[in-house]
């Protein structure tokens, strides 16, 4: 596929869909928009600061309603969707997710209402398309998936699918020169790799080292590192009581907030910096690996761009490495 075929694609997607996001470029800076054409499609490398996470689990949803002695789960409309270019990392955060939401209806359902095009993170021939198919994306969730090759003149795809409604869309479009992957799991045969086990206990036996002492020192507190991230899906419940119902909500919530631990009493779990701060980081490379089979990272780098602290999370799993 060329790129004057991938735009009239888009424009085939919006005409059919209506509601297509994409990376929209505005004097560089990346961020995710409504389109309305084909000409307004961006496959940008460059990956945008926030994720397509909202989409899937919004900052505030509301859940159900409470009126006498009837529960109503909310019922939103059916609302169909096409997110375009999703790259590597954040594929990888939609199928952790999709792991912890399973059984979750309103996570679901918008997963179901979707349509996910992802794209490789660089414009990149590979040499062994056999390796990458069988150790990358057959374990991704997406519908269609975007491999640019680069070339002298004009840049060209390879198209794979990952659902029966990938494949509908592309032959509704009449394009048939793609390859199908099964997806078989989110979990490699080889697990977590040795790099990732080795975090696991690395990060345990760094409790109470002093490389927590030193980065709470830093740490505001701000909670930006958990917005921004693809993989952050800790929330809080709100009841909202109104005259004749109470409607309950699920927000998004931080860690690193300090109302985040309290119980009835008062008592708090996290009631220090450092305490909030290894809270974080355990959760990424240890309790979800545990749980999973998956790191609880993706690598995006979105934490160490945004903490006003200048946090780097590389760099202290690195040390963590080194030093325990």
């Amino acid at each position: 596929m060329n790129d004057k075929q991938l735009q009239d694609f888009v424009s085939y997607l919006i005409k059919n869909r209506h509601n297509v996001f994409s990376h929209t470029d505005d004097d560089g800076e990346i961020s995710i928009k409504k389109i309305s054409s084909g000409k307004d499609f961006v496959l940008c490398p460059k990956r945008p600061l926030y994720s397509f996470k909202k989409f899937f689990l919004p900052p505030c949803q509301k859940m159900m309603e409470f009126s006498g002695d009837t529960t109503t789960l909310n019922r939103s409309p059916n609302v169909k969707i096409v997110l375009l270019g999703l790259h590597f990392y954040d594929l990888k955060a939609l199928t952790l997710i999709n792991q912890v939401y399973n059984k979750d209806p309103h996570f679901q359902k918008k997963l179901r209402n979707a349509i996910v095009i992802g794209q490789s993170p660089v414009p990149a021939e590979l040499e062994d398309y056999q390796k990458f198919e069988k150790e990358v994306l057959e374990h991704l969730k997406f519908d269609i998936f975007l491999e640019a090759k680069s070339h002298d003149k004009q840049k060209s795809f390879r198209i794979f699918t990952g659902s029966e409604d990938g494949q509908r869309l592309l032959d509704g479009f009449g394009y048939r020169d793609y390859e199908n992957i099964e997806y078989v799991g989110p979990v490699p045969k080889k697990g977590l790799g040795p790099i990732n086990s080795m975090l696991i206990e690395k990060v345990k036996k760094s409790c109470g080292s002093k490389i927590w002492k030193e980065l709470s020192k830093k740490c505001t507190d701000c909670g930006k590192c958990t917005i921004v991230c693809p993989t952050c899906f800790c929330f809080k419940i709100k009841d909202e009581i109104k005259k004749d119902e109470i409607v309950r909500s699920r927000e998004w919530d931080s860690c690193f907030y300090e109302e985040f631990s309290e119980i009835a009493g008062g008592h708090k779990f996290l009631d220090s910096t450092e305490k909030r701060i290894y809270n974080y980081y355990d959760h990424k490379f240890v309790r979800i690996p545990e749980e999973y089979e998956m790191p609880g990272c993706v690598s995006c780098g979105r934490c160490t761009e945004v903490c006003p602290a200048g946090i780097d999370l590389r760099e202290n799993l690195k040390r963590i490495l080194e030093e325990n």
